[in-house]
């Protein structure tokens, strides 16, 4: 195709739609005749698609370098793909379907802008065709205009427009008569029969948002907006910027998913803003109340948007990050109606945390554990076999038996379910099915149990923190693993037998009171229990009991009702008579058997 008759250097920094706004308004041609000259849609739409802002493939781009003199890579440059490694959404957008689904942290549409800068720095160009409209505006991340130190602009001053989220990437596309920095947004008639027609306002009028009261940006808001720009440039390798600009907008949704639980943690103007903006997303005074998506959509309010910014970096920079993630998720739980797997802070998490920093991560994971998709896994350094059902009563004493209180029991449970889940993933009931906890016993674990820390007098924060220090050390481990799941599954169904139990009886100090002691199955069972705890470090409620299971029913209720009087005699701490003896031989026994079960030995009881 013949290049234009006339054409326009492109301004360093802006965007294609910009260059299609001033081009058009040099030649009196609309956007969409220069974008239809080039075809570079291959179609007679009547709108320009998103896709063009994030990237213009190469038959594209070379056809318009050539019909604007340009070359391909000046055309390249009005796009925003030169981010796509640094910043995740630009990404994103482009693997999603765009037309349908573009990504929440880029602007697609009426980006904000600043009108300092459309006003142009006086060269002719600029003077006849406005200054650019920039390519960082349609990053949410770019809230003020640094050089003019003032925030950017969301809306017009004359319609108001737009007053929800942004549509079409470019209003009127057909419309050759407005100047780039005029507002394109149409505006209604009173009567049907009259055309609508644009609302041509001049957005490069500074004093036309007097009337709005934004306040100026501070220094420090101005030295925070520069150190997110300086990561979109090759000071910071892109695999860090991206990392951080996803941990930025995690952080961000979860503060906005639990306002005002954090309130406390930022100073009143910055708390003052996000309290604005989060009573607008639950309705406030009678209004809509918005979908939790919401939750992970920067405000469109630049100041407000900086607030929020600025107070999510402040939580990443906080060197006591897994406590507040473990305080805040908690918080996300309590005040969501929705089931935990689907509370909007952890929906934003699970699908970025790929992206996200690895210090986030190790932080996140363990607070939203029981969220994780089966399949899913930390990376640790220990596998779910070797977590015992109860818990090691050493790992319970050094680590969870300050912050237990009083129901030591359910921490030991909680522990090893969360321990089990780190790995595997998948629901607590799936983690204590491989535990071999039985179906009829997982009321333990179910939801209403979580509360048991506050109910306890622990805090959750300490339990949580002194289950990572546990997970911690069982990341280097000081001597090899013991595979548990191994001895559950040899000692399923298991009990001593007859001949081994009467051959460990006999070595029972001899005594007048012997003679007199029922060492039948009832004690053989509990005997079998004990031993089958000592060796998988199992709790006795789930232990299996087949001698009891194959008696009649009178007598498994005889058995039933004697069976907490037994079991207190095996484990209390001064055993009393043969029990103490007993206890000793049984132990012996249980070590040996573990030996044999862990040299891969089969147990023929």
């Amino acid at each position: 195709m013949p290049p234009l008759p006339r054409s326009l250097d492109p301004v360093a920094g802006e965007s294609l739609v910009s260059y299609l706004l001033r081009l058009g308004h040099r030649l009196g041609l609309s956007p969409l005749h220069l974008i239809r000259a080039t075809r570079a849609a291959g179609w007679a739409s009547h709108t320009i698609p998103f896709s063009l802002l994030l990237d213009l493939p190469t038959p594209q781009a070379q056809a318009f370098a050539q019909l604007t003199k340009q070359t391909a890579e000046e055309v390249s440059a009005l796009t925003l793909t030169q981010w796509r490694d640094r910043y995740p959404p630009i990404s994103r957008s482009m693997t999603h379907p765009i037309r349908t689904m573009p990504d929440e942290w880029l602007y697609f549409g009426s980006p904000r802008f600043c009108p300092s800068c459309l006003a142009g720095d006086g060269s002719p160009a600029q003077r006849l065709h406005g200054g650019p409209w920039r390519k960082l505006w349609h990053l949410p991340i770019v809230f003020a205009c640094v050089e003019h130190q003032t925030y950017l602009e969301g809306e017009c001053p004359h319609c108001g427009q737009p007053h929800e989220r942004p549509g079409l990437l470019l209003q009127r596309v057909n419309d050759h008569t407005l100047h780039p920095a005029q507002c394109r947004w149409t505006v209604g008639t009173q009567t049907q029969k009259r055309k609508s027609y644009a609302c041509a306002g001049r957005l490069d009028d500074s004093s036309a948002f007097a009337h709005v009261g934004r306040p100026k940006p501070d220094a420090e808001i101005l030295r925070f907006q520069q150190s997110l720009i300086s990561r979109l440039t090759p000071s910071t390798s892109a695999k860090d910027a991206s990392k951080y600009f996803t941990d930025l907008r995690l952080a961000a949704a979860l503060i906005s998913a639990t306002w005002p639980h954090g309130s406390k943690l930022f100073d009143a103007e910055t708390a003052r803003q996000i309290h604005s903006y989060s009573q607008n997303l639950q309705g406030g005074e009678g209004g809509k109340r918005y979908h939790q998506w919401f939750r992970d959509t920067p405000p469109r309010d630049s100041a407000t948007c900086g607030a929020l910014l600025m107070a999510a970096d402040q939580m990443l920079s906080r060197r006591d990050l897994p406590d507040l993630l473990s305080d805040f998720t908690r918080a996300a739980n309590n005040a969501s109606n929705q089931p935990r797997s689907r509370t909007s802070w952890v929906v934003v998490y699970d699908r970025h945390k790929g992206d996200c920093s690895e210090r986030l991560r190790q932080a996140a994971d363990p607070v939203t554990r029981v969220f994780l998709r089966k399949g899913t896994h930390l990376q640790t350094g220990y596998q779910p076999e070797h977590i015992p059902a109860f818990l090691e009563p050493d790992w319970h004493q050094r680590h969870l038996a300050s912050c237990a209180g009083s129901r030591s029991k359910t921490a030991r449970r909680t522990a090893a379910i969360r321990l089990v889940q780190q790995v595997m993933g998948g629901s607590d009931q799936a983690a204590a099915e491989f535990l071999g906890i039985p179906p009829i016993q997982r009321y333990v674990l179910r939801g209403r149990d979580t509360r048991w820390p506050l109910s306890s007098g622990c805090n959750p924060i300490d339990f949580d923190r002194a289950l990572r220090a546990l997970t911690s050390e069982l990341q280097s481990p000081r001597k090899p693993p013991i595979d548990y799941r191994r001895r559950r599954q040899a000692l399923h169904e298991w009990a001593i037998s007859p001949d081994t139990w009467n051959a460990l009886i006999r070595h029972l100090p001899r005594s007048p009171h012997v003679t007199q002691i029922d060492f039948g199955d009832r004690k053989r069972q509990t005997a079998s229990v004990y031993v089958w705890t000592l060796i998988t470090q199992g709790e006795h409620l789930f232990a299996p009991r087949p001698l009891e299971a194959a008696q009649p029913p009178e007598v498994r209720q005889q058995w039933a009702r004697r069976r907490n009087t037994t079991w207190f005699q095996f484990t209390r701490p001064d055993p009393m008579g043969h029990y103490a003896e007993m206890r000793r031989i049984l132990s012996e026994y249980a070590q040996q058997l573990a030996r044999d079960i862990d040299s891969g030995v089969e147990v023929t009881d």
